[in-house]
């Protein structure tokens, strides 16, 4: 029903390498970012490795002295966007059909400047084929869905929408299953880890304060509204056995879906 598809940020090391560890352990769809796609090339060298690319993120390491995220809701913006429709780039080379971004860390999700930022990347991720996700967290400028949709009804782009991160919804206590159902259709992408209810912390599915019932629900709330995108596995490389939470929390996901599918 859903592909789980592997965060390759969840190993440490050369990513050719991490890439090749997560085919063995059985996946054939994975998640790139700036910090793990070096060397990789694109979709081709996936494709000789065994796997295909799912959802790109395109926030950028480093950028030029004086410009960050936080640009974006500046006069600055014309500047800081280049970082961004760059990797953008990047991302529809490996093949990626959707990419998100993490937000400001100044508290500027209501700035003007900001939402016209936001529609333009989107408008630029669209002329690749690509959906653009603004992924909010809690401490920085977007902590929680409501203001996400906020920025999506400001930024008033078609091509703009939600990664649900499930690990923050534990941590900012929205409803997991409310959550994708208020956002419906503009749930672009979703990532799923557990945490203690405390910091976010990316263990495997059920290995923190998350309970079956409130996964499952969170599950069946996504097919509720339709949802056809990929599940993005993201668990911290340093835990004990990463490649292990993540096989558990993609087998997980298939127990639950041909138990759903039977009932």
């Amino acid at each position: 029903m859903f592909t789980v598809s592997a965060c390759v940020w969840c190993l440490k090391g050369d990513a050719t390498a991490s890439v090749r560890r997560l085919r063995s352990a059985g996946f054939d769809s994975v998640d790139l970012r700036p910090d793990c796609w070096e060397g990789i090339g694109d979709a081709g060298r996936l494709q000789q490795l065994g796997v295909t690319a799912q959802c790109a993120g395109i926030t950028p390491i480093t950028m030029a002295p004086g410009l960050s995220l936080n640009s974006l809701a500046t006069p600055d913006a014309d500047r800081a966007l280049p970082y961004l429709t760059g990797a953008l780039e990047r991302a529809s080379r490996l093949g990626a059909k959707w990419a998100y971004m993490v937000t400001p860390t100044d508290r500027v999700g209501d700035n003007p400047e900001y939402a016209r930022s936001m529609s333009r990347l989107a408008d630029a991720a669209e002329r690749l084929e690509i959906k653009l996700c603004v992924e909010p967290s809690p401490g920085r400028a977007l902590g929680n869905y409501t203001e996400v949709t906020e920025l999506l009804a400001a930024a008033g782009a078609p091509n703009l929408y939600a990664l649900v991160d499930l690990g923050h919804l534990l941590l900012t206590g929205e409803d997991p299953a409310g959550t994708v159902r208020m956002l419906g259709k503009r749930t672009g992408y979703v990532h799923i880890d557990d945490n203690d209810g405390k910091a976010d912390r990316h263990f495997g599915l059920l290995e923190g304060v998350l309970t079956a019932g409130q996964l499952q629900s969170f599950l069946d709330a996504l097919v509720e509204v339709e949802y056809d995108a990929p599940l993005g596995a993201e668990i911290s490389n340093a835990l004990a056995s990463p490649v292990s939470s993540l096989a558990a929390t993609r087998d997980y996901v298939a127990w639950w879906a041909e138990r759903r599918a039977s009932a």
